[in-house]
């Protein structure tokens, strides 16, 4: 076993009454609820949580003190993202995004982003309570729609009603996870969870199974891979290459 003093345990506040320095690892969004809602003195990593959520939740929280906290958020990042769009289309386009105000901090990360890989960036601003789809009419002249993972967007049903809507238009959808390429977007890049856990012992080897080296900021993984939908790829003339399919980042040691 690589780490033999791991132990599981649904309640912080036993974590904390053990002896002797530890980390925590919280898994989703509940989890890490708990362990902040119990106000735990021992480093906290958060995984599997949304960028989004893991700043609502911090938002929310009285700590003062963020620097026993950090994050390997759920999503990709806005940087692969856009690389696996440059790969798709290998021209300069411009990508429209739609994002609301819970979404509005990934515009700096999506505008580095695009300017690091030739592409141009539509960014519209919406009220939550904005219909998703008729507000792709703010986007013309964008020759394809990155979804972000926004809660306040993005439910089941309007994913559903745009996907409707952008098909029609021929205009692909590049989604937020494995779930949306499912749904109907075209591709995404995501990480699977090993991709996650590989990155996490990364984190803790670097800081030490007891937290004691100081925590890096919260980030996106640095590992992620390709899914493509080959239904809507065809029903849009879009051929992928293998190019495309085989692009992310593995962990070291690890095969294609």
């Amino acid at each position: 076993m690589r780490y033999p003093a791991l132990v599981v345990e649904a309640d912080p506040l036993v974590l904390e009454a053990r002896k002797g320095p530890a980390m925590t690892v919280s898994i989703g969004p509940a989890a890490l609820r708990r362990a902040l809602e119990a106000g735990s003195r021992n480093p906290l990593v958060s995984v599997l949580t949304s960028s989004q959520t893991y700043r609502r939740l911090l938002a929310q929280d009285v700590v003062s003190d963020r620097s026993g906290i950090t994050a390997i958020y759920a999503e990709a990042s806005p940087l692969a993202q856009l690389q696996l769009i440059a790969a798709i289309f290998e021209r300069r386009i411009t990508v429209g995004v739609l994002l609301s105000d819970a979404s509005a901090y990934l515009e700096r990360l999506l505008r580095q982003a695009a300017a690091s890989v030739g592409l141009d960036l539509l960014v519209e601003q919406l009220a939550a309570s904005s219909d998703v789809a008729r507000s792709l009419t703010r986007l013309r002249g964008a020759h394809v729609l990155l979804a972000v993972p926004d809660s306040t967007l993005y439910t089941p049903e309007t994913l559903r009603v745009l996907l409707e809507s952008t098909y029609r238009r021929g205009m692909p959808v590049v989604g937020f996870s494995s779930a949306t390429v499912v749904a109907g977007t075209l591709a995404t890049a995501y990480c699977a969870v090993d991709d996650v856990v590989a990155d996490l012992v990364e984190l803790i080897e670097g800081t030490g199974a007891s937290g004691s080296a100081p925590l890096p900021e919260p980030r996106f993984p640095q590992y992620w891979r390709v899914i493509v939908n080959e239904n809507v790829a065809r029903s849009l003339g879009m051929p992928m290459s293998d190019k495309v399919r085989q692009l992310g980042k593995q962990p070291p040691g690890r095969p294609r």
